[in-house]
């Protein structure tokens, strides 16, 4: 069970980790106040999920494969989500 949460905790942080960098990009003050809460929390859980980790090879073998998941997942969302949020901004709704 501690390997899903070191995969969930890595996964999550570093998605949101590159989403953050899109908004500071856009400088999106306030999406990246929110985020930043988000990498703490999944920053904490790894910390504390990997300390205790039984076997230091699986957790890095873990960690690799999530931050590879996160770091993708981010891109992908960002491409959804931006165009919606710029037709929110202008005024015309969630849909494209």
């Amino acid at each position: 069970m501690d390997l899903v949460w070191l995969f969930i905790a890595t996964a999550a942080n570093v998605f949101f980790l590159g989403v953050n960098s899109q908004f500071v990009r856009d400088q999106r003050v306030a999406m990246c106040f929110m985020i930043s809460w988000g990498i703490t929390g999944a920053q904490f859980t790894f910390t504390r999920v990997v300390s205790a980790a039984d076997n230091p090879a699986i957790a890095f073998w873990v960690s690799g494969w999530a931050g590879a998941i996160g770091i993708c997942g981010s891109i992908y969302f960002y491409r959804w989500f931006n165009p919606r949020y710029q037709n929110w901004q202008a005024g015309k709704g969630w849909c494209k």
